[in-house]
Parts: C-alpha cells; structure tokens; sequence
C-alpha cells in the first residue's frame, strides 16, 4: 500500500481499548524488501563523481579559524546576554507575583473591614424625636 508520494505505508489496526496501533507482519516485510531494492539503486554511483572522493575545488583560507572563533566567542556573548536578561525577567515576574498577593491580601482585608463597619452601622437605632 502506497501513499501519495510513493512509498509504503503499513497496514496497521488501531485498538481502541489501548489506544495503540498495531502494525501487520506482511506489512513489515513488504517494506523491508521495498527499502533493500531502494538500497541497491542508490548504490549505483554515477560516473561524474565517484562516492568518496575528496572535493579538490574548495579552498580553504587560515583566517578561517579566526573568523569562526570570533563568531564563536560573540554567539557565547549573545548566549551569555540572553541568560542575564532571562534571569531579570524572572526575577522581575516574582517580585510582580509577590506585589500582587500583597495587594490582593489588603484588598481582602479592606473588604472585610467595611463588611463589618455597615453590619455595625445597620444595627444602629435610628434617633429618637
């Protein structure tokens, strides 16, 4: 069984029990002798470049290394920047949260406060003429 683009797909079971697919033996088989045929036409080298030979045309220059551990050293700073700015976002969202809970805490307790205050005020008599 073929998909859109040419190769095997496997024949398979879903078990909804389990929530597992399970694949058929013939299934694997079948694409074990698909992969072995596609292994022995890609074996086939063409002649214009034999497997393994050395590229000769690139030219390597010395400051190479240099240029790398230039860039190598300014990416580790880069690195290096982003943990520090990290760790000041996080610290910044901690003292945020804790900020938070305080007032939300006051705010409580404010609520609470005026709860009594108008359970006290509605027990008050109304004045006498």
């Amino acid at each position: 069984m073929f998909n859109r683009h040419g190769i095997t797909r496997l024949e398979s079971d879903f078990d909804p029990n389990e929530c597992k697919y399970y694949i058929t033996p013939q299934s694997v088989e079948a694409l074990i002798r698909e992969e072995i045929q596609r292994g022995k036409k890609s074996n086939k080298l063409s002649a214009s470049e034999p497997f393994g030979s050395s590229v000769a045309h690139v030219k390597h220059s010395g400051n190479t290394n240099l240029a790398d551990e230039r860039q190598l050293k300014e990416l580790e700073r880069k690195i290096f920047d982003l943990q520090i700015a990290n760790r000041g976002k996080d610290y910044l969202i901690d003292e945020l949260n804790k900020e938070r809970t305080r007032f939300f805490d006051q705010l409580l307790d404010a609520n609470r406060t005026v709860g009594q205050l108008e359970t006290k005020l509605n027990q008050l008599e109304a004045p006498k003429p």
